[in-house]
């Protein structure tokens, strides 16, 4: 194995355990937090999305995963594919990127809801109806776009780690 290869597929890897360990943390710990904590979950979610800039973490991580994984499959190309493991390895990359396409639309979602959150902070009055309406109809978008994330991404994981036995 080639030195490319080899940093391609550490970066593959490394990038895949932090963008799906982000993404389970927040379908399964932030996220349920946040809802049963009402407005100061809002708050939480909001520092977390501006101050620390997880969504940015979790986009670089996915963005690192995709694109080394895309580079090993053009670097690698042959064969291989058309064998059990190679097909294996393909699905998962395609359903990785959807996972990463899903991951990606949380982006405008998280930045529709801190911005929305940022005008009822400042409004200096309770929130309206409708802006209340509003955030929890983001909110919902946000948890569905997690959720699916989560589970496309699982998947590519499981079909990536079985692959070389298939």
């Amino acid at each position: 194995m080639d030195i490319l290869t080899m940093v391609l597929r550490v970066l593959h890897i490394f990038g895949a355990v932090a963008w799906i360990g982000a993404t389970w943390m927040v379908v399964f710990f932030v996220e349920p937090t946040v809802r049963a904590l009402g407005p100061e979950g809002g708050k939480f979610m909001n520092y977390m999305a501006t101050t620390r800039r997880y969504p940015l973490y979790i986009s670089v991580t996915a963005a690192v995963t995709l694109l080394a994984g895309i580079v090993l499959f053009g670097i690698h190309w042959g064969p291989v594919w058309n064998t059990p493991m190679g097909l294996t390895f393909l699905i998962g990359g395609l359903i990785g990127i959807a996972g990463g396409v899903t991951g990606g639309m949380t982006g405008g979602v998280t930045g529709r809801m801190t911005k929305l959150g940022g005008e009822m902070a400042q409004q200096g009055k309770p929130p309206s109806p409708e802006q209340l309406a509003e955030m929890g109809a983001l909110q919902a978008r946000l948890r569905s776009l997690a959720r699916v994330t989560a589970i496309l991404t699982s998947i590519a994981l499981f079909l990536m780690a079985i692959a070389r036995y298939v």
